[in-house]
């Protein structure tokens, strides 16, 4: 009777192994992407109107004027992301003066990154160049402070003063 009972379970073996051929084929897709941030309306399509200045405001070359302080907003953004800015734009002689369209010769746009909203002091954006701007914290937002001013190139003319620049957001 134990021989019967070991001839038995060794078909039952082979039969389980029968049971566990494929009968079905898996495949699994998916998309891992880094976190972004979303651009607060009204704050990513601006136009800065910088006062008035004469060309007696610039005392030589390299001389700013008329410091104008705005943001760029953030929010919806995932809390410990690294944010890092590029501003566009098509550059004149120094690297973080925005090439003037307007009828005014010899003097640009400088972008300047402040440090507090508010300030109209700060460091230069080097045009077409990436710049970290720190961490997202845990309000899920960020806020951008910068300066935009006219600069001295060379020597003036009066004139009116135009530029563009494109900014675009990296997350990692």
């Amino acid at each position: 009777m134990f021989k019967h009972t070991i001839a038995l379970a060794v078909p039952l073996l082979f039969g389980a192994a029968n049971a566990l051929a494929a009968d079905a084929t898996l495949t699994f897709t998916g998309t891992i992407i880094l976190p972004t941030c979303t651009v607060v309306t009204g704050s990513g399509t601006q136009t800065v109107a910088l006062d008035t200045a004469k060309t007696t405001d610039f005392a030589a070359v390299g001389s700013v004027a008329q410091p104008k302080a705005f943001n760029i907003k953030l929010s919806n953004c995932t809390a410990n992301t690294n944010v890092t800015m590029t501003v566009s734009g098509t550059t004149d002689t120094v690297a973080s003066v925005l090439k003037n369209t307007g009828t005014a010769t010899q003097v640009g746009i400088q972008l300047l990154k402040a440090t507090n909203v508010g300030d109209i002091t700060g460091t230069n954006i080097t045009i077409n160049s990436a710049l970290g701007l720190g961490t997202v914290d845990a309000t899920s937002a960020m806020t951008i402070p910068l300066v935009a001013q006219y600069y001295r190139l060379g020597t003036m003319t009066a004139g009116t003063v135009a530029s563009s620049a494109t900014v675009n957001f990296s997350y990692n």
